[in-house]
């Protein structure tokens, strides 16, 4: 998943800590998802998962809302946490997005970051991509190789763990019980993981 930005300087109090609001963009066939990358305090790591928790549960009950995922990471000088948030269009995110409820807890949020909180919208996999905040995507061929990377060896495995159901079947369907799970194991935890051991050849500039 992406960084967040550079933290602010330690002599700058961490609720003048700015935050950038996500501008519009175009819907897509396959909804839109809102990454959302922030560096928490250590000693507001506490409080900013209860904050969180009480606006996950408000996202639940908000029309649109698909799901989320949250990953965690403590290596560097602030844990990051990068969530990303799955609407069925764009208009349910701006829908959430300038809903009373969420532009309050939005108004909690600087207590507990340590620098700015980055926002970008992205659609199917390309939200799982581990872009760095304010870093250009990889080229294509880079994003070519790591699905591939990703696929191919779930595939095979899928392929070799299903083999004693689907021998019998004819060839095009025997492969659909390979190619959907390893569809839905590459979106999770796969591309991410790939994504984070991979950013360094990704995003060389970031390094």
């Amino acid at each position: 998943m992406s960084p967040s930005p550079d933290a602010i300087p330690p002599n700058i109090p961490a609720h003048q800590a700015q935050m950038t609001v996500p501008s519009p963009s175009d819907a897509t066939p396959q909804g839109v998802t809102l990454v959302i990358t922030e560096r928490v305090q250590h000693s507001q790591v506490e409080g900013y998962e209860a904050w969180a928790r009480e606006v996950h549960d408000l996202l639940a009950e908000h029309p649109g809302f698909v799901g989320l995922n949250v990953l965690r990471d403590r290596s560097g000088p602030f844990p990051e946490y990068i969530t990303l948030l799955r609407f069925t269009s764009q208009q349910a995110l701006e829908s959430w997005r300038h809903s009373p409820a969420y532009q309050a807890a939005l108004r909690e949020l600087p207590h507990f970051t340590a620098s700015e909180v980055h926002y970008r919208e992205a659609s199917g996999l390309e939200a799982w991509f581990d872009r760095p905040a304010s870093t250009p995507a990889p080229p294509l061929w880079k994003n070519v190789l790591v699905g591939f990377a990703g696929v191919y060896p779930l595939i095979l495995l899928f392929t070799w763990l299903t083999g004693f159901l689907t021998s019998h079947w004819p060839w095009w369907a025997a492969i659909v019980p390979s190619a959907f799970l390893a569809t839905l194991f590459l979106n999770w935890p796969v591309l991410p993981l790939l994504s984070r051991a991979l950013r360094r050849w990704l995003y060389p500039r970031t390094s």
